[in-house]
Protein backbone atom coordinates (compact mmCIF):
# COMPACT_ATOMS: atom_id res chain seq x y z
CA UNK A 1 0.00 0.00 0.00
CA UNK A 2 1.29 3.46 -0.90
CA UNK A 3 0.39 6.08 1.67
CA UNK A 4 0.06 9.82 1.27
CA UNK A 5 3.46 11.41 1.76
CA UNK A 6 3.29 14.28 4.20
CA UNK A 7 5.64 17.24 4.36
CA UNK A 8 8.28 17.09 7.09
CA UNK A 9 8.79 19.90 9.59
CA UNK A 10 12.18 20.17 11.26
CA UNK A 11 12.01 22.18 14.47
CA UNK A 12 15.08 23.05 16.52
CA UNK A 13 14.87 24.10 20.15
CA UNK A 14 11.74 21.96 20.13
CA UNK A 15 11.51 21.50 23.90
CA UNK A 16 11.43 25.26 24.50
CA UNK A 17 8.38 27.52 24.49
CA UNK A 18 8.30 28.58 20.84
CA UNK A 19 9.56 25.21 19.63
CA UNK A 20 6.81 23.37 21.51
CA UNK A 21 4.11 25.61 20.06
CA UNK A 22 5.50 25.10 16.55
CA UNK A 23 5.60 21.32 17.05
CA UNK A 24 1.97 21.15 18.17
CA UNK A 25 0.81 23.35 15.28
CA UNK A 26 2.91 21.82 12.49
CA UNK A 27 2.31 18.27 13.77
CA UNK A 28 -1.31 18.50 12.65
CA UNK A 29 -0.24 18.33 9.00
CA UNK A 30 3.46 17.38 9.00
CA UNK A 31 5.74 14.58 10.17
CA UNK A 32 7.92 16.12 12.85
CA UNK A 33 11.72 16.02 13.14
CA UNK A 34 12.63 17.58 16.48
CA UNK A 35 15.94 18.71 17.93
CA UNK A 36 16.91 20.08 21.33
CA UNK A 37 20.06 20.17 23.42
CA UNK A 38 18.27 18.56 26.40
CA UNK A 39 17.69 14.86 25.73
CA UNK A 40 15.44 14.34 28.74
CA UNK A 41 13.15 17.24 27.88
CA UNK A 42 13.10 16.36 24.20
CA UNK A 43 12.31 12.70 24.80
CA UNK A 44 9.50 13.59 27.22
CA UNK A 45 8.00 16.07 24.75
CA UNK A 46 8.32 13.63 21.84
CA UNK A 47 6.42 11.03 23.87
CA UNK A 48 3.71 13.58 24.66
CA UNK A 49 3.34 14.35 20.95
CA UNK A 50 3.30 10.68 19.94
CA UNK A 51 0.72 9.89 22.59
CA UNK A 52 -1.47 12.52 20.94
CA UNK A 53 -1.09 10.81 17.56
CA UNK A 54 1.72 12.83 16.00
CA UNK A 55 4.51 11.28 13.91
CA UNK A 56 7.77 12.28 15.56
CA UNK A 57 11.49 11.65 15.17
CA UNK A 58 13.69 13.21 17.86
CA UNK A 59 17.42 13.94 17.82
CA UNK A 60 18.98 15.45 20.92
CA UNK A 61 22.24 17.30 20.39
CA UNK A 62 24.24 20.50 20.24
CA UNK A 63 23.54 22.80 17.28
CA UNK A 64 27.29 23.49 17.06
CA UNK A 65 28.01 19.77 16.56
CA UNK A 66 28.46 18.96 12.88
CA UNK A 67 27.52 15.30 13.46
CA UNK A 68 24.23 16.36 15.04
CA UNK A 69 23.46 18.70 12.16
CA UNK A 70 24.24 15.92 9.70
CA UNK A 71 21.75 13.66 11.49
CA UNK A 72 19.05 16.31 11.13
CA UNK A 73 19.82 16.85 7.44
CA UNK A 74 19.64 13.08 6.84
CA UNK A 75 16.00 13.12 7.99
CA UNK A 76 15.04 15.33 5.06
CA UNK A 77 14.33 14.09 1.55
CA UNK A 78 16.00 16.11 -1.20
CA UNK A 79 13.00 15.32 -3.43
CA UNK A 80 10.37 16.38 -0.89
CA UNK A 81 9.67 19.93 0.29
CA UNK A 82 10.01 20.57 4.01
CA UNK A 83 9.56 23.31 6.59
CA UNK A 84 12.41 24.23 8.94
CA UNK A 85 11.72 26.36 12.01
CA UNK A 86 14.96 27.17 13.78
CA UNK A 87 14.04 28.35 17.29
CA UNK A 88 17.19 27.18 19.13
CA UNK A 89 19.04 30.09 20.70
CA UNK A 90 20.34 31.76 23.84
CA UNK A 91 19.31 35.03 25.47
CA UNK A 92 21.46 37.38 27.59
CA UNK A 93 20.23 35.86 30.88
CA UNK A 94 21.37 32.37 29.91
CA UNK A 95 25.00 32.50 28.81
CA UNK A 96 28.15 34.57 28.23
CA UNK A 97 28.61 36.68 25.13
CA UNK A 98 30.63 34.09 23.21
CA UNK A 99 28.08 31.31 23.72
CA UNK A 100 25.27 33.67 22.69
CA UNK A 101 27.05 34.59 19.46
CA UNK A 102 27.98 31.00 18.65
CA UNK A 103 24.56 29.45 19.30
CA UNK A 104 22.49 32.26 17.79
CA UNK A 105 24.51 33.03 14.67
CA UNK A 106 27.35 30.55 14.06
CA UNK A 107 25.03 27.56 14.60
CA UNK A 108 22.40 29.11 12.30
CA UNK A 109 24.95 29.30 9.51
CA UNK A 110 26.18 25.77 10.22
CA UNK A 111 22.60 24.48 10.07
CA UNK A 112 21.97 26.10 6.70
CA UNK A 113 25.21 24.70 5.31
CA UNK A 114 24.19 21.21 6.48
CA UNK A 115 20.63 21.46 5.15
CA UNK A 116 21.42 23.11 1.80
CA UNK A 117 21.82 19.87 -0.22
CA UNK A 118 18.58 18.48 1.23
CA UNK A 119 16.26 21.44 0.65
CA UNK A 120 13.90 20.54 -2.19
CA UNK A 121 11.96 23.14 -4.21
CA UNK A 122 9.07 24.42 -2.12
CA UNK A 123 11.00 24.16 1.13
CA UNK A 124 10.87 27.07 3.57
CA UNK A 125 13.37 27.90 6.33
CA UNK A 126 12.25 30.17 9.17
CA UNK A 127 15.05 31.23 11.54
CA UNK A 128 13.90 32.91 14.74
CA UNK A 129 15.67 36.24 15.13
CA UNK A 130 14.57 39.01 17.53
CA UNK A 131 13.37 42.57 17.55
CA UNK A 132 16.73 43.25 19.26
CA UNK A 133 18.35 42.82 15.86
CA UNK A 134 16.32 45.77 14.57
CA UNK A 135 17.43 47.91 17.52
CA UNK A 136 21.08 47.51 16.52
CA UNK A 137 22.16 50.17 14.00
CA UNK A 138 23.76 49.10 10.73
CA UNK A 139 27.53 49.53 11.05
CA UNK A 140 29.19 48.48 7.76
CA UNK A 141 32.42 47.16 9.26
CA UNK A 142 30.51 45.06 11.82
CA UNK A 143 28.00 43.83 9.25
CA UNK A 144 30.95 42.69 7.15
CA UNK A 145 31.88 40.36 10.02
CA UNK A 146 28.33 39.21 10.72
CA UNK A 147 27.69 38.03 7.16
CA UNK A 148 30.43 35.39 7.44
CA UNK A 149 30.26 33.84 10.93
CA UNK A 150 32.20 30.74 9.84
CA UNK A 151 35.24 32.76 8.81
CA UNK A 152 38.51 32.15 10.64
CA UNK A 153 38.86 34.63 13.47
CA UNK A 154 35.16 35.58 13.50
CA UNK A 155 34.74 35.30 17.27
CA UNK A 156 37.89 37.33 17.91
CA UNK A 157 36.82 40.00 15.44
CA UNK A 158 33.25 40.32 16.64
CA UNK A 159 34.53 40.16 20.21
CA UNK A 160 36.34 43.44 19.69
CA UNK A 161 33.05 45.01 18.60
CA UNK A 162 31.22 43.53 21.58
CA UNK A 163 33.87 44.92 23.93
CA UNK A 164 33.79 48.37 22.32
CA UNK A 165 29.99 48.61 22.35
CA UNK A 166 29.16 46.89 25.63
CA UNK A 167 32.33 46.52 27.67
CA UNK A 168 31.56 49.52 29.83
CA UNK A 169 28.55 47.59 31.11
CA UNK A 170 30.64 44.60 32.19
CA UNK A 171 29.45 41.10 31.47
CA UNK A 172 25.81 42.18 31.38
CA UNK A 173 26.54 44.81 28.77
CA UNK A 174 28.56 42.45 26.60
CA UNK A 175 25.86 39.78 26.74
CA UNK A 176 23.22 42.27 25.64
CA UNK A 177 25.33 43.62 22.77
CA UNK A 178 26.26 40.12 21.64
CA UNK A 179 22.59 39.12 21.60
CA UNK A 180 21.57 42.13 19.52
CA UNK A 181 24.48 41.68 17.12
CA UNK A 182 23.81 37.95 16.78
CA UNK A 183 20.17 38.62 15.87
CA UNK A 184 21.14 41.34 13.40
CA UNK A 185 23.42 38.68 11.98
CA UNK A 186 20.40 36.37 11.60
CA UNK A 187 18.63 39.10 9.60
CA UNK A 188 21.64 39.40 7.29
CA UNK A 189 21.93 35.59 7.12
CA UNK A 190 18.26 35.39 6.09
CA UNK A 191 18.71 37.90 3.29
CA UNK A 192 21.84 36.20 1.98
CA UNK A 193 20.40 32.67 2.05
CA UNK A 194 17.05 33.80 0.68
CA UNK A 195 18.82 35.31 -2.33
CA UNK A 196 21.14 32.34 -2.79
CA UNK A 197 18.39 29.71 -2.67
CA UNK A 198 15.62 31.57 -4.46
CA UNK A 199 16.50 30.14 -7.87
CA UNK A 200 16.09 26.65 -6.38
CA UNK A 201 12.56 27.41 -5.21
CA UNK A 202 13.55 27.57 -1.54
CA UNK A 203 12.43 30.49 0.63
CA UNK A 204 14.13 31.82 3.78
CA UNK A 205 12.19 34.23 6.01
CA UNK A 206 13.10 35.09 9.60
CA UNK A 207 10.73 36.06 12.42
CA UNK A 208 11.67 38.69 14.99
CA UNK A 209 9.62 38.17 18.15
CA UNK A 210 9.16 40.76 20.82
CA UNK A 211 8.92 39.63 24.45
CA UNK A 212 7.21 36.24 24.43
CA UNK A 213 5.67 34.39 27.37
CA UNK A 214 8.22 31.55 27.47
CA UNK A 215 10.60 30.51 30.25
CA UNK A 216 13.39 32.30 28.36
CA UNK A 217 11.32 35.44 27.83
CA UNK A 218 10.22 35.59 31.45
CA UNK A 219 13.80 35.05 32.65
CA UNK A 220 14.90 38.00 30.53
CA UNK A 221 12.10 40.12 31.92
CA UNK A 222 13.25 39.35 35.45
CA UNK A 223 17.04 39.48 35.07
CA UNK A 224 17.96 41.75 32.18
CA UNK A 225 17.84 45.54 32.58
CA UNK A 226 15.37 47.14 30.20
CA UNK A 227 13.55 43.93 29.27
CA UNK A 228 10.38 44.97 31.11
CA UNK A 229 10.39 48.26 29.17
CA UNK A 230 10.50 46.27 25.94
CA UNK A 231 7.54 44.16 27.02
CA UNK A 232 5.55 47.25 28.02
CA UNK A 233 6.30 48.85 24.63
CA UNK A 234 3.98 46.42 22.83
CA UNK A 235 1.22 48.69 21.56
CA UNK A 236 -1.29 45.82 21.45
CA UNK A 237 -1.25 45.86 25.26
CA UNK A 238 -0.14 42.31 26.02
CA UNK A 239 2.88 40.03 26.06
CA UNK A 240 3.33 37.73 23.08
CA UNK A 241 2.57 34.01 23.25
CA UNK A 242 4.51 31.09 21.74
CA UNK A 243 1.51 30.39 19.52
CA UNK A 244 1.77 33.91 18.07
CA UNK A 245 5.18 32.88 16.72
CA UNK A 246 4.01 29.43 15.62
CA UNK A 247 1.08 30.89 13.68
CA UNK A 248 3.38 33.34 11.92
CA UNK A 249 5.77 30.51 11.04
CA UNK A 250 2.86 28.43 9.74
CA UNK A 251 1.81 31.28 7.48
CA UNK A 252 5.34 31.84 6.18
CA UNK A 253 5.63 28.14 5.31
CA UNK A 254 2.31 28.18 3.43
CA UNK A 255 1.59 28.79 -0.25
CA UNK A 256 -0.09 32.05 0.76
CA UNK A 257 3.40 33.39 1.56
CA UNK A 258 5.03 32.14 -1.63
CA UNK A 259 6.18 35.65 -2.66
CA UNK A 260 7.89 36.34 0.69
CA UNK A 261 11.58 35.55 1.06
CA UNK A 262 14.95 37.06 2.02
CA UNK A 263 13.30 39.29 4.63
CA UNK A 264 12.24 39.45 8.28
CA UNK A 265 8.77 39.55 9.81
CA UNK A 266 8.40 41.39 13.13
CA UNK A 267 5.97 39.62 15.47
CA UNK A 268 6.46 42.00 18.36
CA UNK A 269 3.11 43.64 19.07
CA UNK A 270 4.46 46.90 17.64
CA UNK A 271 7.29 47.12 20.20
CA UNK A 272 10.05 47.93 17.70
CA UNK A 273 8.08 50.75 16.10
CA UNK A 274 7.18 52.09 19.54
CA UNK A 275 10.78 52.11 20.80
CA UNK A 276 12.66 53.24 17.69
CA UNK A 277 12.97 56.99 17.12
CA UNK A 278 10.88 58.38 14.25
CA UNK A 279 12.60 58.46 10.88
CA UNK A 280 12.99 61.65 8.92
Amino acid sequence: MTGIVRRKALITGAAGGMGRACAWLFGATCDLVLSDVSKDRLDAFAKELRDAGNIVTAHAGDMLDEAHLASLAAELDSERACSVIHTAGLSPALADWQAIMKVNLVASEMLMQALKPRLAPGSVVVPIASMAGHMMPAIPEIDALLVDPLADGFIQGIGAAVEAMGGQGGDVGKRGVSYSLSKRGVHLHTERWGIALGSRGVRVVSISPGVIHTPMGLAENEKTPGAADTMNAAVVGRIGTPMDIAMAAKFLCSDEASFITATDLKVDGGSTASLMPPKG
